[in-house]
């Protein structure tokens, strides 16, 4: 019985492990193009470097003037990152995202360094150019170029523009397995501050609850994913709980990389509360 036990456990594992990689796998190339076009993946962008690179984006009902004050406040001890500065936080980055525009950090100059957290300035300002780029630039310790951020500001029409975000990468400086480490935070980061970005230039004051709901359905699937592994295992018919726990994994791999609206995460978990449910009364 206890071998028989220990097989399910392993076997579980392994299934929702292939899952988890088979999943990302597939999810990678959107999320790395997340809201981009063709055009403005392919787009040159100052700054550009040779190897890996990934391009985001989206649309904003506001002009590049607008928009422009939120991006060259940008920084740790300017304006902040625009993301979820409780987890940043966490690691000791000192991260206050700023909720109005500072007029003390409207006139960036090219060579000021951008912060990740206090006395952590490796990346320094390489580009300004009003209402159109905002970037900067991490160097070797001779200078060269490795790994390059920038913004660009492109009008749709008279009330609407397009916020784009490329970082890209120098190979001979930053091995793919490095770099492929870094686009799993870096995703989460980034998507959460465009969305950031266009409340604060369309108007809309940032709200402690859209953050803590985005956090509870996160970890709602979470457990609910934990709760059908253990039935799992519990149960001799466990096998649609392991259905559960896969699409469990789907589940947050949507919810973490692809930022889903805040209608559809809801959706998305109650699906899943609503398979565990039906799948413990059939039990």
């Amino acid at each position: 019985m206890k071998h028989n036990k220990l097989k399910r456990i392993f076997g579980g594992m392994g299934i929702v492990l292939v899952a988890l990689i088979l999943g990302y796998i597939v999810i990678r190339p959107f999320h790395l193009r997340w809201g981009a076009t063709d055009a403005e993946v392919s787009r040159a962008m100052p700054g550009d470097l040779v190897g890996a690179r990934w391009t985001r984006a989206i649309t904003i009902q506001a002009t590049p003037e607008q928009i422009w004050p939120w991006l060259v406040q940008w920084g740790q001890g300017r304006g902040g990152w625009y993301s979820y500065d409780w987890l940043e936080n966490l690691l000791g980055f000192d991260i206050h995202t700023a909720d109005q525009i500072l007029p003390e950090y409207q006139n960036p100059q090219i060579g000021e360094p951008i912060c990740m957290a206090a006395n952590v300035c490796t990346s320094f300002v390489s580009v300004i150019e009003p209402n159109q780029w905002f970037g900067w630039q991490a160097g070797d310790e001779n200078g060269k170029p490795v790994w390059n951020f920038v913004f660009g500001l492109f009008p749709v029409d008279e009330t609407h523009t397009r916020l784009v975000v490329r970082e890209s990468f120098d190979p001979s400086a930053m091995p793919s397995a490095v770099i492929t480490m870094i686009e799993i935070p870096d995703v989460v980061m980034e998507l959460k501050a465009l969305d950031t970005v266009k409340n604060r230039a369309e108007g809309r004051a940032g709200s402690g609850l859209t953050t803590s709901f985005e956090i509870a359905v996160w970890l709602a699937a979470f457990l609910i994913g934990l709760v059908v592994g253990v039935l799992y295992v519990q149960r001799a018919n466990g096998i649609r709980f392991l259905a559960i726990g896969v699409a469990s994994v789907m589940v947050l791999l949507v919810l973490t990389f692809l930022f889903p609206p805040l209608w559809l995460r809801g959706m998305l978990v109650l699906g899943l509360l609503g398979a565990l449910l039906w799948s413990s009364r059939r039990g």
